[in-house]
Protein backbone atom coordinates (compact mmCIF):
# COMPACT_ATOMS: atom_id res chain seq x y z
CA UNK A 1 0.00 0.00 0.00
CA UNK A 2 1.86 2.85 -1.24
CA UNK A 3 -0.35 5.52 -0.18
CA UNK A 4 -0.49 4.22 3.47
CA UNK A 5 2.48 6.24 5.08
CA UNK A 6 2.03 9.53 3.31
CA UNK A 7 -1.65 9.13 4.78
CA UNK A 8 -0.28 8.52 8.02
CA UNK A 9 1.99 11.69 7.71
CA UNK A 10 -0.90 13.95 6.37
CA UNK A 11 -3.29 12.88 9.37
CA UNK A 12 0.18 13.81 11.90
CA UNK A 13 0.18 16.97 9.79
CA UNK A 14 -3.67 17.16 10.42
CA UNK A 15 -2.97 17.13 14.30
CA UNK A 16 -1.40 20.17 14.31
CA UNK A 17 -4.28 22.34 12.71
CA UNK A 18 -6.83 20.20 14.65
CA UNK A 19 -8.08 22.75 16.75
CA UNK A 20 -8.79 25.21 13.50
CA UNK A 21 -10.24 21.85 11.52
CA UNK A 22 -12.72 21.06 15.05
CA UNK A 23 -13.58 25.00 14.84
CA UNK A 24 -14.28 24.46 11.48
CA UNK A 25 -16.27 21.52 11.39
CA UNK A 26 -18.19 22.97 14.09
CA UNK A 27 -19.13 26.08 12.21
CA UNK A 28 -20.57 24.00 9.36
CA UNK A 29 -22.01 21.77 12.11
CA UNK A 30 -22.88 18.89 9.77
CA UNK A 31 -22.85 14.63 10.23
CA UNK A 32 -19.82 14.71 7.18
CA UNK A 33 -17.71 17.76 8.90
CA UNK A 34 -18.02 16.09 12.56
CA UNK A 35 -17.18 12.61 10.69
CA UNK A 36 -14.48 14.43 9.32
CA UNK A 37 -13.05 15.60 12.33
CA UNK A 38 -13.23 12.14 14.47
CA UNK A 39 -11.29 10.63 11.24
CA UNK A 40 -8.80 12.98 11.42
CA UNK A 41 -8.31 12.39 15.05
CA UNK A 42 -8.73 8.58 15.14
CA UNK A 43 -6.30 7.83 11.59
CA UNK A 44 -2.59 7.60 13.34
CA UNK A 45 -3.48 5.53 16.35
CA UNK A 46 -5.79 3.53 13.74
CA UNK A 47 -3.03 3.30 10.98
CA UNK A 48 -0.22 2.40 13.62
CA UNK A 49 -2.37 -0.65 15.09
CA UNK A 50 -2.95 -1.81 11.86
CA UNK A 51 0.94 -1.93 11.53
CA UNK A 52 2.08 -3.58 14.20
CA UNK A 53 -0.83 -6.27 13.65
CA UNK A 54 0.62 -7.09 10.36
CA UNK A 55 4.28 -7.18 12.35
CA UNK A 56 2.77 -9.56 14.58
CA UNK A 57 0.55 -11.93 12.05
CA UNK A 58 3.96 -12.02 10.03
CA UNK A 59 6.03 -13.10 13.06
CA UNK A 60 2.72 -15.99 13.91
CA UNK A 61 3.22 -17.03 10.68
CA UNK A 62 7.01 -16.50 10.39
CA UNK A 63 6.28 -14.70 6.98
CA UNK A 64 9.36 -14.97 4.94
CA UNK A 65 8.93 -12.01 3.20
CA UNK A 66 8.59 -9.77 5.89
CA UNK A 67 11.73 -7.78 6.56
CA UNK A 68 12.10 -8.20 10.16
CA UNK A 69 11.39 -12.30 10.35
CA UNK A 70 13.95 -12.39 7.16
CA UNK A 71 16.13 -10.52 8.85
CA UNK A 72 16.48 -12.15 12.53
CA UNK A 73 14.55 -15.50 12.00
CA UNK A 74 14.52 -17.40 8.91
CA UNK A 75 12.33 -20.56 8.19
CA UNK A 76 10.75 -22.57 11.69
CA UNK A 77 7.91 -22.45 13.63
CA UNK A 78 6.48 -19.79 15.88
CA UNK A 79 8.01 -19.62 19.35
CA UNK A 80 6.62 -17.00 22.33
CA UNK A 81 9.73 -15.38 22.55
CA UNK A 82 9.69 -14.20 19.28
CA UNK A 83 7.42 -11.92 20.34
CA UNK A 84 9.97 -10.07 21.96
CA UNK A 85 10.47 -8.49 18.79
CA UNK A 86 7.55 -6.59 18.05
CA UNK A 87 9.14 -4.20 21.18
CA UNK A 88 12.72 -4.53 20.40
CA UNK A 89 12.70 -4.20 16.49
CA UNK A 90 11.41 -1.67 14.51
CA UNK A 91 7.65 -2.19 16.11
CA UNK A 92 9.25 -0.99 18.76
CA UNK A 93 8.80 2.61 17.30
CA UNK A 94 5.52 1.77 16.13
CA UNK A 95 4.55 1.23 19.86
CA UNK A 96 5.91 4.29 21.52
CA UNK A 97 4.16 6.30 18.95
CA UNK A 98 0.75 4.19 19.76
CA UNK A 99 1.22 4.94 23.35
CA UNK A 100 1.99 8.65 22.91
CA UNK A 101 -0.91 9.32 20.54
CA UNK A 102 -3.27 7.37 22.17
CA UNK A 103 -2.27 9.39 25.83
CA UNK A 104 -2.69 12.75 23.72
CA UNK A 105 -5.99 11.95 22.42
CA UNK A 106 -7.37 10.61 25.92
CA UNK A 107 -5.69 13.48 28.31
CA UNK A 108 -8.14 15.25 28.74
CA UNK A 109 -9.55 12.68 31.24
CA UNK A 110 -6.23 12.86 33.30
CA UNK A 111 -7.15 13.25 37.11
CA UNK A 112 -5.38 16.17 37.21
CA UNK A 113 -7.76 17.89 35.27
CA UNK A 114 -10.94 16.24 35.48
CA UNK A 115 -12.70 18.76 37.63
CA UNK A 116 -11.84 21.68 34.89
CA UNK A 117 -14.62 22.89 32.66
CA UNK A 118 -15.31 20.68 29.41
CA UNK A 119 -13.98 23.34 26.72
CA UNK A 120 -10.77 23.36 28.75
CA UNK A 121 -9.75 19.71 28.81
CA UNK A 122 -10.62 20.01 24.76
CA UNK A 123 -8.04 23.05 24.65
CA UNK A 124 -5.68 21.16 26.18
CA UNK A 125 -6.23 17.95 24.43
CA UNK A 126 -5.66 19.83 21.33
CA UNK A 127 -2.77 21.36 22.16
CA UNK A 128 -1.39 17.82 23.12
CA UNK A 129 -2.51 16.97 19.84
CA UNK A 130 -0.32 20.11 17.91
CA UNK A 131 2.77 19.53 19.99
CA UNK A 132 2.40 15.44 19.55
CA UNK A 133 1.92 16.02 15.65
CA UNK A 134 4.59 18.64 15.32
CA UNK A 135 7.35 16.23 17.03
CA UNK A 136 6.19 13.25 15.72
CA UNK A 137 6.32 14.93 12.18
CA UNK A 138 9.88 16.48 13.01
CA UNK A 139 11.39 13.19 14.13
CA UNK A 140 9.61 10.79 11.03
CA UNK A 141 12.08 9.77 9.31
CA UNK A 142 13.73 8.39 12.52
CA UNK A 143 10.88 6.79 14.25
CA UNK A 144 9.94 5.56 11.15
CA UNK A 145 12.95 4.43 8.99
CA UNK A 146 13.35 3.69 5.14
CA UNK A 147 14.85 0.01 6.44
CA UNK A 148 11.77 -0.76 7.83
CA UNK A 149 9.71 -0.50 5.03
CA UNK A 150 12.18 -1.97 2.45
CA UNK A 151 10.37 -4.25 -0.63
CA UNK A 152 10.66 -8.27 -0.15
CA UNK A 153 13.39 -7.87 -3.46
CA UNK A 154 15.81 -6.53 -0.76
CA UNK A 155 15.31 -9.61 1.72
CA UNK A 156 18.52 -11.21 3.01
CA UNK A 157 18.72 -14.79 1.98
CA UNK A 158 19.41 -15.92 5.80
CA UNK A 159 19.18 -14.36 9.32
CA UNK A 160 21.71 -11.56 9.35
CA UNK A 161 21.63 -11.28 13.37
CA UNK A 162 19.68 -12.42 16.64
CA UNK A 163 16.95 -10.34 17.74
CA UNK A 164 17.52 -7.23 19.55
CA UNK A 165 18.61 -7.35 23.36
CA UNK A 166 15.47 -5.76 25.73
CA UNK A 167 18.09 -3.33 27.05
CA UNK A 168 17.09 -1.49 23.58
CA UNK A 169 14.20 -0.46 25.09
CA UNK A 170 15.64 1.90 27.18
CA UNK A 171 15.89 5.04 24.85
CA UNK A 172 12.56 4.13 23.63
CA UNK A 173 10.59 4.26 26.62
CA UNK A 174 12.57 7.73 27.69
CA UNK A 175 11.80 9.23 24.60
CA UNK A 176 8.00 8.16 25.44
CA UNK A 177 7.65 9.99 28.60
CA UNK A 178 9.54 12.89 27.60
CA UNK A 179 7.66 12.99 24.45
CA UNK A 180 4.11 12.56 26.41
CA UNK A 181 5.11 14.68 29.47
CA UNK A 182 6.55 17.61 27.48
CA UNK A 183 3.55 17.96 25.92
CA UNK A 184 1.68 18.21 28.72
CA UNK A 185 3.91 21.27 30.06
CA UNK A 186 3.68 22.60 26.05
CA UNK A 187 -0.16 22.53 26.59
CA UNK A 188 -0.52 24.02 29.87
CA UNK A 189 1.51 26.85 28.65
CA UNK A 190 -0.76 28.03 26.16
CA UNK A 191 -3.55 27.83 29.11
CA UNK A 192 -1.92 30.07 31.46
CA UNK A 193 -5.62 31.55 33.00
CA UNK A 194 -7.02 27.73 32.38
CA UNK A 195 -6.85 27.45 36.54
CA UNK A 196 -5.69 25.73 39.52
CA UNK A 197 -6.08 22.56 37.80
CA UNK A 198 -3.98 23.18 35.02
CA UNK A 199 -1.73 24.49 37.62
CA UNK A 200 -1.34 20.98 39.57
CA UNK A 201 -0.86 19.08 36.20
CA UNK A 202 1.83 21.53 35.39
CA UNK A 203 3.88 20.49 38.65
CA UNK A 204 3.35 17.47 38.35
CA UNK A 205 4.51 17.05 34.37
CA UNK A 206 7.25 19.46 35.50
CA UNK A 207 8.89 16.85 38.02
CA UNK A 208 8.32 13.86 35.71
CA UNK A 209 9.98 15.77 32.94
CA UNK A 210 12.75 16.59 35.15
CA UNK A 211 13.13 12.99 36.64
CA UNK A 212 13.24 11.72 32.69
CA UNK A 213 15.71 14.27 31.85
CA UNK A 214 18.27 13.42 34.53
CA UNK A 215 18.06 9.80 34.01
CA UNK A 216 17.93 10.60 30.04
CA UNK A 217 21.74 12.48 30.87
CA UNK A 218 22.94 9.65 32.83
CA UNK A 219 21.82 6.97 29.97
CA UNK A 220 23.79 8.97 27.75
CA UNK A 221 26.75 9.37 29.72
CA UNK A 222 27.14 5.53 30.30
CA UNK A 223 25.97 4.47 26.42
CA UNK A 224 27.95 6.56 24.45
CA UNK A 225 31.51 6.23 23.60
CA UNK A 226 33.29 9.16 24.11
CA UNK A 227 36.59 8.09 22.59
CA UNK A 228 34.91 6.75 18.97
CA UNK A 229 33.44 10.05 17.86
CA UNK A 230 30.18 9.33 18.48
CA UNK A 231 28.98 12.82 17.64
CA UNK A 232 30.42 12.23 14.38
CA UNK A 233 28.23 9.30 14.04
CA UNK A 234 25.09 10.60 15.78
CA UNK A 235 22.58 10.66 12.46
CA UNK A 236 23.54 7.19 12.48
CA UNK A 237 23.08 5.83 16.00
CA UNK A 238 19.15 5.01 15.84
CA UNK A 239 16.91 7.20 18.16
CA UNK A 240 19.88 8.98 19.83
CA UNK A 241 19.53 11.86 17.49
CA UNK A 242 16.00 12.46 18.58
CA UNK A 243 16.26 11.36 22.24
CA UNK A 244 18.83 14.03 22.50
CA UNK A 245 16.21 16.44 20.47
CA UNK A 246 13.27 15.73 23.27
CA UNK A 247 15.50 16.20 26.34
CA UNK A 248 16.12 19.23 25.13
CA UNK A 249 12.84 19.98 24.49
CA UNK A 250 11.73 18.58 28.06
CA UNK A 251 14.40 20.54 29.76
CA UNK A 252 13.35 24.10 27.94
CA UNK A 253 9.52 23.45 28.80
CA UNK A 254 10.11 22.24 32.61
CA UNK A 255 12.79 24.74 33.61
CA UNK A 256 12.43 27.94 31.46
CA UNK A 257 9.00 28.02 29.50
CA UNK A 258 6.15 26.91 31.42
CA UNK A 259 6.81 28.66 34.78
CA UNK A 260 7.56 31.64 32.86
CA UNK A 261 4.06 31.92 31.95
CA UNK A 262 2.86 32.45 35.16
CA UNK A 263 6.06 34.64 36.23
CA UNK A 264 5.03 37.05 33.25
CA UNK A 265 1.39 37.02 34.03
CA UNK A 266 2.01 39.41 37.07
CA UNK A 267 3.95 41.54 35.35
CA UNK A 268 3.02 45.63 34.51
CA UNK A 269 2.08 47.16 31.22
CA UNK A 270 5.73 47.43 30.62
CA UNK A 271 7.08 50.78 31.18
CA UNK A 272 10.52 50.22 28.47
CA UNK A 273 9.18 47.16 27.39
CA UNK A 274 10.65 47.97 23.58
CA UNK A 275 13.91 49.09 25.06
CA UNK A 276 13.46 45.16 27.28
CA UNK A 277 12.87 43.58 24.38
CA UNK A 278 16.32 44.71 22.11
CA UNK A 279 18.65 44.17 25.03
CA UNK A 280 17.00 40.85 25.22
CA UNK A 281 17.41 39.87 21.52
CA UNK A 282 21.01 40.84 22.02
CA UNK A 283 21.88 39.13 24.85
CA UNK A 284 20.02 35.82 23.35
CA UNK A 285 21.89 35.83 19.86
CA UNK A 286 25.11 36.98 21.08
CA UNK A 287 25.14 33.68 23.14
CA UNK A 288 23.95 31.64 20.49
CA UNK A 289 26.00 33.09 17.90
CA UNK A 290 29.23 32.72 20.01
CA UNK A 291 28.89 29.20 21.61
CA UNK A 292 27.74 27.21 18.92
CA UNK A 293 30.64 27.84 16.97
CA UNK A 294 33.04 27.52 19.49
CA UNK A 295 30.93 23.89 20.52
CA UNK A 296 31.22 22.76 16.61
CA UNK A 297 35.24 23.09 16.84
CA UNK A 298 35.78 20.45 18.75
CA UNK A 299 34.52 17.55 17.17
CA UNK A 300 37.25 18.53 14.72
CA UNK A 301 34.53 17.62 12.00
CA UNK A 302 35.01 21.12 9.90
CA UNK A 303 38.71 20.86 10.23
CA UNK A 304 41.06 23.30 12.13
CA UNK A 305 40.59 26.49 10.22
CA UNK A 306 37.57 28.81 9.91
CA UNK A 307 35.24 25.61 8.82
CA UNK A 308 33.66 25.13 11.87
CA UNK A 309 33.23 28.92 12.67
CA UNK A 310 31.56 29.61 9.39
CA UNK A 311 29.24 26.74 9.29
CA UNK A 312 28.17 27.39 13.29
CA UNK A 313 27.62 31.51 12.63
CA UNK A 314 25.60 29.88 9.97
CA UNK A 315 23.31 27.67 11.74
CA UNK A 316 22.99 30.39 14.57
CA UNK A 317 22.56 33.34 12.38
CA UNK A 318 19.57 31.37 10.74
CA UNK A 319 17.60 29.70 14.39
CA UNK A 320 18.59 34.07 15.12
CA UNK A 321 17.16 35.32 12.30
CA UNK A 322 13.98 33.46 12.50
CA UNK A 323 13.34 34.22 16.53
CA UNK A 324 13.38 38.18 14.98
CA UNK A 325 10.92 37.17 12.60
CA UNK A 326 8.32 35.92 14.82
CA UNK A 327 8.21 39.25 16.78
CA UNK A 328 5.37 40.06 13.82
CA UNK A 329 3.16 37.13 15.33
CA UNK A 330 1.49 38.98 17.75
CA UNK A 331 0.42 42.05 15.70
CA UNK A 332 -1.12 39.55 13.22
CA UNK A 333 -3.07 37.73 16.25
CA UNK A 334 -1.14 35.53 17.63
CA UNK A 335 -0.80 37.11 21.26
CA UNK A 336 -2.45 34.50 23.96
CA UNK A 337 0.45 35.22 26.57
CA UNK A 338 1.25 37.84 29.48
CA UNK A 339 4.83 38.60 27.07
CA UNK A 340 3.47 37.23 23.50
CA UNK A 341 6.76 38.83 21.92
CA UNK A 342 8.95 36.77 24.26
CA UNK A 343 6.78 33.62 24.40
CA UNK A 344 7.63 34.03 20.46
CA UNK A 345 11.41 34.13 20.68
CA UNK A 346 11.29 31.07 23.26
CA UNK A 347 9.40 29.03 21.19
CA UNK A 348 11.19 29.61 17.78
CA UNK A 349 14.45 28.98 19.43
CA UNK A 350 13.61 25.99 21.59
CA UNK A 351 12.13 24.40 18.59
CA UNK A 352 14.97 25.62 16.00
CA UNK A 353 17.27 22.77 16.52
CA UNK A 354 14.55 20.16 16.36
CA UNK A 355 13.43 21.72 12.74
CA UNK A 356 16.98 22.44 11.12
CA UNK A 357 18.58 18.83 12.28
CA UNK A 358 15.52 18.01 9.31
CA UNK A 359 18.54 19.44 6.86
CA UNK A 360 22.02 19.18 9.06
CA UNK A 361 22.11 16.73 12.00
CA UNK A 362 25.00 19.36 13.18
CA UNK A 363 22.45 22.19 14.61
CA UNK A 364 22.35 20.09 17.78
CA UNK A 365 25.41 22.06 18.73
CA UNK A 366 22.41 25.05 19.27
CA UNK A 367 21.33 23.31 22.20
CA UNK A 368 24.03 24.28 24.71
CA UNK A 369 23.86 27.82 24.07
CA UNK A 370 19.98 28.07 24.16
CA UNK A 371 19.94 26.68 27.37
CA UNK A 372 21.93 29.44 28.13
CA UNK A 373 20.05 32.17 26.25
CA UNK A 374 16.38 30.89 27.36
CA UNK A 375 16.93 31.96 31.37
CA UNK A 376 17.49 35.92 30.38
CA UNK A 377 13.98 35.76 28.18
CA UNK A 378 12.62 35.62 32.10
CA UNK A 379 14.79 38.21 33.95
CA UNK A 380 15.30 40.53 31.44
CA UNK A 381 11.66 42.40 31.93
CA UNK A 382 11.69 42.44 35.47
CA UNK A 383 15.25 44.35 35.52
CA UNK A 384 14.63 46.52 32.65
CA UNK A 385 11.09 47.50 32.76
CA UNK A 386 10.53 50.18 34.75
CA UNK A 387 6.74 49.70 36.04
CA UNK A 388 7.70 46.32 37.78
CA UNK A 389 9.19 45.82 42.04
CA UNK A 390 12.46 44.41 40.39
CA UNK A 391 13.87 41.37 42.24
CA UNK A 392 17.30 41.91 44.36
CA UNK A 393 20.46 41.63 42.01
CA UNK A 394 22.46 39.60 44.67
CA UNK A 395 19.74 37.51 45.08
CA UNK A 396 18.64 36.78 41.19
CA UNK A 397 20.59 38.09 38.70
CA UNK A 398 24.30 37.90 39.36
CA UNK A 399 23.89 34.38 40.49
CA UNK A 400 22.40 33.45 37.23
CA UNK A 401 24.83 35.58 35.62
CA UNK A 402 27.65 34.17 37.61
CA UNK A 403 26.44 30.23 36.63
CA UNK A 404 25.81 31.03 32.89
CA UNK A 405 29.54 32.00 32.41
CA UNK A 406 30.90 29.17 34.73
CA UNK A 407 28.08 26.86 32.21
CA UNK A 408 29.60 28.51 29.58
CA UNK A 409 33.24 28.11 30.15
CA UNK A 410 33.71 24.93 32.18
CA UNK A 411 32.23 22.43 29.60
CA UNK A 412 35.52 23.08 27.05
CA UNK A 413 37.63 21.80 30.12
CA UNK A 414 36.12 18.23 29.77
CA UNK A 415 37.16 15.31 27.19
CA UNK A 416 33.63 16.09 25.90
CA UNK A 417 32.08 19.41 25.73
CA UNK A 418 28.44 18.83 24.49
CA UNK A 419 27.72 16.40 27.50
CA UNK A 420 28.98 18.75 30.06
CA UNK A 421 26.78 21.43 28.61
CA UNK A 422 23.62 18.70 28.68
CA UNK A 423 24.75 18.01 32.68
CA UNK A 424 25.33 21.38 33.60
CA UNK A 425 23.17 23.93 30.92
CA UNK A 426 19.98 23.54 32.66
CA UNK A 427 20.86 25.01 35.91
CA UNK A 428 20.95 28.86 35.07
CA UNK A 429 17.77 28.49 33.42
CA UNK A 430 16.28 26.42 37.18
CA UNK A 431 17.84 29.14 39.39
CA UNK A 432 16.11 31.99 37.54
CA UNK A 433 13.12 30.39 37.69
CA UNK A 434 13.29 29.67 41.42
CA UNK A 435 14.65 33.03 41.95
CA UNK A 436 11.59 35.05 40.39
CA UNK A 437 8.84 32.02 41.57
CA UNK A 438 10.29 33.34 45.05
CA UNK A 439 10.53 36.96 43.92
CA UNK A 440 6.97 37.05 42.87
CA UNK A 441 5.37 35.15 45.90
CA UNK A 442 7.64 37.60 48.21
CA UNK A 443 6.01 41.11 46.16
CA UNK A 444 2.39 39.04 46.81
CA UNK A 445 2.49 38.71 50.43
CA UNK A 446 4.11 42.19 50.62
CA UNK A 447 0.49 43.57 48.11
CA UNK A 448 -1.31 42.01 50.09
CA UNK A 449 -0.09 43.01 53.74
CA UNK A 450 0.28 46.76 52.73
CA UNK A 451 -3.78 46.27 51.49
CA UNK A 452 -5.04 44.59 55.01
CA UNK A 453 -2.92 48.01 56.59
CA UNK A 454 -5.00 50.38 54.19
Amino acid sequence: MPWFLPLFVFGLFAWVFYEAIEKYAKKKNTSFWLNVVLAVRWLPPVQLALMLIVRLIALIQRDGTHIEVARYMGSGGFSYSDLKLILTGDGGFESIVLVIVLFTLFSERLPSIANARRDLRQGFRNRMMMFSGLVLLLFSTTLFPETAYYSPSTLPPNPIGTIPSWHTLVPLLLFMGLAMFGGELFAVSTLFFAGENFQTLARRARNKVLLLALTTIIWLSLSVHIDEGWLQKIPEIGLLLPLILMLHLGVCLATVIQPAVQIESELNHGDGRSWAMMVLAATMALLVLILTPLHLDQIGVFGTGLGPYVYGFWVAAVAVSVMMLVQFLPALGFDAAPRPEIWWMKMTLMFSPIVLCLFTPFALFLIPAIWLALPWSSLAPWFIERDVASPSPSFVLYPVLFTTVMCAVLPFSWDEPFLASIWFGWIPGAMATIGLTLHVKQSGKIFEHNSEDE
